[in-house]
Order: C-alpha cells, then sequence, then structure tokens
C-alpha cells in the first residue's frame, strides 16, 4: 500500500560524494565519518570526511576476470568482505596486504556469482546468490526462482533460503525477528522470521512495490522499517514495519520503465537495461547506507554514476553492526 502522506525529497536537495568512482553499487559509513564504497576491479573505495580518497587495491583479477564488487561488508578487524559478481564469482577479502578468496560459496560446483554480503552480531557471514544460473542475465525473468541465501559459520557454508526471485540485497533484524529479502524480478520485498540460531519459519512476501521498482538493496531504518533503493526507476522507497510504503525520491522515467517493462514481459530482458539509463541525476541507485553523527542522512550507491547522491533521511538510521570499527588508513589517492 503507497502512503502518499510523507514528504518527498526533490533531486534540487540532493548533495554528492565523491569522484572518479566505477559501478559504486554498495556503500557503507562509520563513526569516524568515512565512507566505504565498492569500486569495479579495485574492491573499495574509501571517502574520507575530509574528501580524500584512497584505492585500497589494485586493479585486482580472480581466476583471471576482472573483480566486480557488488555487497561489501566491513569486518571487526577492518578488512573487507566483497560479493564478487563477476563469472569468476566467490567471497573475496580484502585487507591492507591485497585481495584474496574468502569462500567460494559453491554448494557444489564452480564458485557462483556472488550479490551481496553481510555479518550479523554473533560473527557469522550471511551472502546471497541472485540465480544459479549462468550467464544471470537468463534470469532476468518472470518466472525464475533459484536465487538464494547462505550463511557461513566456523568456515563452514550452508544454504538456509532457496527457491528466491532473483536475490539481492537482505536485512536482518533480530530485534522484531525478521530476514527481509529483496527480490529484485518479482519487484518485492519479502521476509522470514529470524532467530538466534537463524531462519525460524516460512518465507511470506511482505511488500510489493510498484512495476517499474526493481528493488536492489534494503536497509533498515531506527523504527523498524526499510529503505529500498530500486534501479530501473530510480527511486527510493521507505516502507513502514506496517507493510505500507512512501516515495522518499524519485527520477522516474516513464517511457523508460514502460521499455523495460515490456522487455520483461517479452521474456527478452539483459544487461542494456541496467547498463543504461536515461536519467541524469539518479543513475540507477541500488542501495543506501545512513551517516553522520545523527544517523539522518543517507548515502547511495549507484551502478551508473561517478558519485553517491546524499540525501535527508526520512526517519534516522540504526547502528549497524560495522558502526565502530576503525579501519587503518592505507591504499592509493586519488
Amino acid at each position: 500500500m503507497l502512503d502518499e502522506m510523507e514528504k518527498r525529497v526533490g533531486l534540487e536537495d540532493l548533495d554528492f560524494l565523491g569522484h572518479g568512482l566505477s559501478r559504486p553499487e554498495s556503500v557503507l559509513a562509520t563513526r569516524s565519518g568515512d565512507v566505504f564504497v565498492s569500486h569495479k576491479s579495485r574492491g573499495v573505495v574509501r571517502i574520507c570526511p575530509d574528501g580524500t580518497q584512497y584505492y585500497l587495491a589494485g586493479h585486482t583479477e580472480h581466476d583471471g576476470i576482472p573483480i566486480v564488487p557488488n555487497g561489501i561488508a566491513l569486518r571487526p578487524d577492518g578488512s573487507f568482505l566483497i560479493a564478487n559478481i563477476s563469472d569468476a564469482g566467490g567471497l573475496l577479502k580484502l585487507d591492507r596486504t591485497g585481495v584474496s578468496l574468502f569462500h567460494s560459496c559453491a554448494a557444489e560446483g564452480t564458485p557462483p556469482p556472488v550479490n551481496y554480503v553481510c555479518l550479523d552480531p554473533f560473527g557469522r557471514v550471511w551472502f546471497t546468490v541472485s540465480s544459479s544460473f549462468s550467464p544471470r542475465s537468463l534470469a532476468y525473468r518472470r518466472n525464475v526462482m533459484n536465487g538464494y541465501v547462505g550463511m557461513i559459520e566456523d568456515g563452514e557454508m550452508r544454504i538456509v533460503l532457496d527457491d528466491l526471485h532473483y536475490t539481492n540485497e537482505i536485512c536482518l533484524d533480530f530485534e522484531r525477528g525478521w530476514l527481509y529479502v529483496a527480490e529484485t524480478f518479482a519487484q518485492k520485498v519479502s521476509r522470514v522470521p529470524l532467530s538466534r540460531d537463524g531462519i525460524a519459519g516460512e518465507k511470506e512476501d511482505f511488500v510489493q512495490l510498484p512495476k517499474g521498482a526493481f528493488v536492489d538493496g534494503i536497509e533498515l531504518d531506527g523504527e523498524g522499517g526499510l529503505l529500498a533503493s530500486c534501479i530501473v526507476s530510480n527511486e527510493l522507497f521507505r516502507i513502514s514495519p506496517e507493510g505500507t510504503f512512501s516515495v522518499v525520491i524519485s527520477e522516474r522515467d516513464a517511457d523508460w520503465v514502460s521499455e523495460v517493462e515490456k522487455a520483461l514481459d517479452d521474456g527478452v530482458m539483459g544487461r542494456p537495461h541496467f547498463d543504461t539509463v536515461p536519467t541524469r541525476t539518479l543513475r540507477n541507485i541500488s542501495s543506501c547506507a545512513f551517516f553522520g553523527d545523527r544517523l539522518d542522512k543517507l548515502v547511495c550507491g549507484n551502478l551508473l554514476g561517478a558519485q553517491l547522491p546524499v540525501l535527508p533521511a526520512p526517519v534516522g538510521g540504526r547502528l549497524p553492526v560495522h558502526w565502530h570499527v576503525d579501519v587503518p588508513l592505507w591504499g592509493e589517492p586519488f
């Protein structure tokens, strides 16, 4: 259900952070004021409060293919995990010595492209795989449901939730007992009961978003709601704990949305529908993170921009598990 009563943020209210970024899909922030963002082939870029930037790795290949970081997670020791969505796949570790394989994330056979990674308060690693198809573009369909969520605990990997409709980001809310899942090509957020031990029930639909809103990233806020970042429609929604939603910011191009929806209906959607966008300000926003001393701002990742949009948050954020991690300064300034 769409709640039109909440105030939208105008495109003119945006600020921008960073420069020269390449496919800055995933973002996270810490109490220091640093923002960390994924960067194609170079792992992660650090953006300091004074605006200086550092590549945290050189140009890197994994199994002969340049890495394509999608989700990133910050570990307690200041190193990072990288969901490598290139065809080489796997979950990678980045520290000041470089990039190495953390886990193949393969149930069997070759490592799959990994979409997203996060840590829970108990030291476990959660990740998503969008599809078991290769190439993944074969899963850009309304009728393909072969994505899954995995967990790594004490070095052992297991699939905890499957048959998902192109799994993208997840959110773990242990306080209220829900695991939320962005299912991109179903254009919905689903959820499943969650306990300290993990999955504790059956999946259910939580909210269906409008046509054109291909939900990519989801982030918990301080009131138990979600922020949903949508590619194609270039919209950010705020979803209440009860499942109503409102538009926070939008640069929806109706003709483009219609073209992409028709391609999906006709079963011909492919990479060109994500590798281009007619909008000028929001360039396929794909994620967001709360930052600032009061967690009252949002910084947005995106697929096609060289900067990160920044806007006021509709409600305050909650402290992420990595908020107090101090990351040693290293890397190549640019």
